[in-house]
């Protein structure tokens, strides 16, 4: 199983419907964790599981979304209002209080996972602007098919692996 998660492309049309359709048919689902900077009912953004922004429209989408894609559950959000910049505790508690397997958040434009209290948190980093290397990045989180180990695995916009930020875990506690 696979899931695509994008965050803050702040704006970027093509390179969004791009994506989609570059997947489209492989992935449970497309995820993205806000700034996208476009309306919800743009067509870029038909198809992708979103959450709002500081960037965004106010209202336009949810602050957060939780719930279970395939066989496991994940939490979604922005960031700005869990303050990920100073500090990673506050999203760790959202992500314990929504019994998350998988919590995916942007905000800072830095890609990068972790694990946590059995929690994985993935930044996909941001497409448009990318504060920890030169070029854009998403993530394709792939499973084994007994949810056993996950594969978080960087690419930049042409597809090509970016393997300093891919890391695989286990899920079993």
């Amino acid at each position: 199983m696979k899931w695509l998660i994008v965050s803050d492309t702040h704006g970027l049309t093509r390179e969004v419907a791009e994506l989609k359709r570059r997947y489209k048919g492989e992935v449970e689902a497309f995820i993205h964790c806000g700034d996208s900077e476009l309306k919800p009912g743009a067509a870029e953004m038909d198809d992708y599981l979103t959450v709002e922004g500081n960037c965004d429209l106010p209202g336009a989408y949810p602050n957060e979304i939780a719930q279970s894609i395939g066989p496991l559950k994940f939490f979604i959000t922005h960031g700005h209002l869990l303050d990920v910049r100073q500090s990673p505790a506050k999203l760790i508690y959202r992500g314990l209080e929504e019994k998350a397997r998988i919590v995916c958040y942007g905000h800072t434009h830095i890609a990068g996972t972790f694990k946590e209290d059995g929690i994985i948190f993935i930044n996909p980093g941001s497409l448009h602007l990318p504060r920890n290397y030169r070029e854009g990045t998403y993530v394709v989180l792939d499973s084994d098919p007994n949810i056993k180990e996950i594969r978080v695995n960087y690419f930049n916009f042409s597809g090509i692996p970016v393997n300093q930020f891919s890391k695989k875990f286990s899920l079993e506690n």
